[in-house]
């Protein structure tokens, strides 16, 4: 019995280093160059490894932005503490470090990625705008102070304009950008809070 754990264990550590070199090379190449050649030679395997556990290069990166998500919930969980709710500084803590930590995928992701990974992957692999107003909503129920007229494609939107100024920073006035997005954080949290908080 105890081989079986142990070959799960080391199963599950596979795909781990594989999604993390992954998502490593990603930022270092972009999505077209992180090959699975690269991604496996980081992860000290061997490349017919990476098939037995991800159909495609597309489905990989999916699995990516999953394994981000669980780990982003697993930190609210943490700052949640056990409570109902957290409080409003306590959410914006937690959004911009979401937003936009060094392992959010999607500044690292060009509109052509994105239009390769909607094509390549099933639609229940990707994230439309109903998913996204699910997985805003499940966050804001626990948060005070959330607008009763809530705009969740407005809220999208202005974090996609911020991956893309992310990405795009090189046409930008660099010593701005952090201004400029702290501007436009300004915005997003006029737009999810109510004005009174």
């Amino acid at each position: 019995m105890c081989p079986k754990i142990f070959a799960l264990q080391e199963r599950e550590e596979a795909r781990i280093k594989m999604l993390d070199a992954g998502l490593h090379l990603i930022k270092e190449y972009g999505m077209t160059h992180a090959s699975v050649e690269k991604v496996t030679k980081a992860a000290g395997l061997g490349k017919s490894t990476f098939y037995n556990f991800f159909p495609s290069k597309e489905a990989f990166v999916y699995e990516i932005i999953v394994y981000q998500r669980d780990r982003a919930k697993h930190f609210f969980m943490d700052t949640l503490g056990g409570r109902e709710k957290i409080t409003v500084p306590e959410a914006k803590v937690f959004l911009k470090k979401i937003i936009f930590s060094e392992d959010s995928i999607y500044q690292y992701l060009t509109s052509e990625d994105e239009n390769k990974l909607k094509a390549a992957l099933p639609p229940e692999y990707r994230m439309d705008s109903g998913a996204e107003a699910t997985v805003m909503d499940s966050l804001f129920t626990h948060m005070e102070g959330i607008r009763k007229d809530i705009d969740y494609q407005v809220i999208a939107n202005l974090i996609k304009i911020m991956a893309i100024a992310m990405f795009n920073q090189d046409s930008l006035h660099k010593d701005a950008l952090d201004r400029t997005l702290e501007h436009i954080y300004t915005l997003l949290f006029s737009c999810i809070f109510e004005e009174s908080v």
